[in-house]
């Protein structure tokens, strides 16, 4: 694939959802949670953002392993949370 996962974060759609308690899953604040967030929505705001994503649709989140949502590896480009905070407030 021409990358190394050392050099990518993991971000999966859970963080993002406003239907999640943030002992679930989810990594940001109310305020910038959605509902029923899509992967190829944060791949293309991840995209925007020059993260150089890319796109796993067939993977779960641990927590919600019985659920196939998907998830989006991006360049690490500063803290992981900054990164998801970014990604939320353009959802």
């Amino acid at each position: 694939m021409g990358y190394r996962k050392d050099d990518k974060y993991t971000i999966y759609p859970i963080y993002f959802d406003s239907s999640v308690s943030r002992n679930n899953g989810r990594r940001v604040q109310n305020q910038y949670s959605i509902e029923k967030p899509s992967v190829s929505d944060i791949f293309k705001i991840a995209k925007n953002l020059g993260l150089n994503p890319v796109l796993e649709n067939d993977i779960s989140h641990p927590k919600r392993h019985w659920k196939t949502e998907g998830r989006i590896l991006v360049d690490k480009k500063g803290s992981k949370q900054g990164l998801i905070t970014q990604i939320a407030k353009s959802l």
